[in-house]
């Protein structure tokens, strides 16, 4: 019987958590200003080059 909830509470749990963890990297990642841009692909063009 235990080995029935605990598939139940893995199975109901582990995608809330996982939806979590996926939405507060999408709301926490750090965006790049325009000039950090610039220089970013500055640097990749000249690398290659």
């Amino acid at each position: 019987m235990f080995e029935n909830e605990m598939w139940l509470l893995l199975l109901t749990v582990g995608p809330i958590v996982l939806a979590g963890v996926i939405a507060f990297a999408l709301l926490t990642r750090r965006r790049k200003g325009p000039a950090e841009q610039r220089e970013q692909d500055a640097a990749t063009r000249k690398l290659y080059r």
